[in-house]
């Protein structure tokens, strides 16, 4: 630290030089990362109750009513009347929550997911000191449901399940995994991203499938705000069939102004809150299905564009896009993703199957998605 006070002007300055060095959203050239930029009222939002803290509720009655308007909402959007939760920093807190609930409410030890399944589970299973039991995939890239089936013994606690898989957007067949968790196991369904995408897409596209609290197996849901929905990151929500769930993990807070605390983190940030409450109130479900049907038409462009350079390359889509994500099986294709990178575009890459992955987010413009071929094409023509 120094030793005298610097300026607010040369402070701001340094500032502007590091933002200067981050990536945004705004070009429109990022198809690597599943957040985006937040609605501009999000923003507004934020800054609003920048200083609220949610997890002293007897401060901040506004947060707290906000915080319930929200779970209404998102219950009305999961099909589960009555259902309730909480914000949380993000999907991986919502995560180790779920199954910290889990690991409460039954003395077993078992948890079963699949390798397409976030790190996040992972690091849920070592902090409580619970078994992981990694099951494979089905020729869908989906959780195997033979391979669960053949998994659960008397110590399995918990089943993941994943709606909107990270690498691919896939979704496992969360119906399946419900009738065998049935009551027997607690499911958890990680929905971070495709919370947000595939209420909407269901009601635009025939034969997507459920995930949601209709489903009597399921236990939680996990999603995140910050992604399709829109708002300020970290946003994160955890949703619960009942909300007795967290009294397991509740723990006395004698000096906050409620006597228990019900989440992982004590401090709370109530500006997240207020952002989300604020753009799912203003964009509601007209427009939200405007925000997914204009990302699955990029989508739906990239697939086709990508499969038109297979009539030269040797270049294909490695499985039908079932939500905004695309990927690209493309010899060498981190070398590939790297020439794009020299062209100004940021791009991911997948590990099952090994291809070159693009996330079409509410920043990315079809006219983007044309140059992102275009450029394509020439790294794929050099390559020849």
């Amino acid at each position: 630290m120094n030793d005298r006070r610097i300026p607010l002007s040369d402070i701001r300055k340094e500032l502007e030089h590091y933002l200067s060095m981050e990536t945004a959203f705004s070009d429109g050239r990022v198809l690597g990362s599943m957040c985006t930029a937040p609605h501009p009222l999000a923003v507004e939002a934020h800054r609003m109750f920048i200083e609220s803290n949610l997890g002293n509720p007897g401060l901040y009655p506004g947060s707290v009513e906000m915080e319930g308007r929200v779970m209404e909402m998102l219950a009305k959007l999961l099909n589960g009347p009555g259902c309730s939760g909480l914000m949380v920093g993000g999907g991986t807190e919502a995560n180790i929550t779920a199954l910290w609930v889990a690991k409460k409410l039954q003395k077993k030890r078992e948890v079963i997911f699949s390798s397409n399944a976030h790190f996040s589970i992972k690091k849920a299973i070592d902090l409580l000191n619970l078994d992981g039991v990694e099951v494979g995939l089905d020729d869908r890239y989906r959780i195997s449901i033979d391979e669960v089936e053949d998994a659960v013994t008397d110590e399995t606690l918990a089943m993941v399940g994943v709606a909107g898989t990270t690498e691919l957007g896939m979704i496992d067949p969360i119906d399946r995994l419900s009738d065998l968790a049935a009551e027997n196991y607690f499911l958890h369904v990680d929905g971070a991203f495709g919370g947000f995408v595939i209420p909407f897409l269901r009601q635009i596209r025939e034969g997507v499938p459920k995930f949601d609290l209709s489903l009597k197996g399921v236990n939680s849901i996990s999603l995140d705000p910050h992604k399709m929905g829109l708002s300020t990151i970290p946003s994160g929500a955890l949703m619960l069939r009942d909300m007795e769930y967290l009294e397991g993990i509740s723990v006395d807070s004698p000096y906050l102004t409620s006597s228990r605390n019900m989440s992982l983190a004590g401090t709370r940030c109530s500006a997240a809150v207020a952002s989300t409450y604020a753009v799912m109130r203003h964009l509601g479900n007209e427009g939200y299905i405007e925000v997914v049907r204009r990302c699955m038409a990029i989508t739906d462009r990239l697939a086709e564009g990508i499969e038109e350079l297979g009539r030269e390359h040797d270049i294909e889509v490695a499985i039908k896009p079932v939500l905004n994500i695309v990927a690209a099986r493309i010899p060498d294709h981190v070398a590939v993703k790297e020439e794009l990178e020299r062209k100004g575009w940021y791009l991911s890459v997948s590990r099952h199957p090994e291809a070159l992955r693009l996330v079409v987010m509410p920043h990315i413009t079809m006219e983007r998605a044309e140059e992102l071929l275009s450029d394509l094409e020439t790294v794929l023509n050099a390559r020849r």
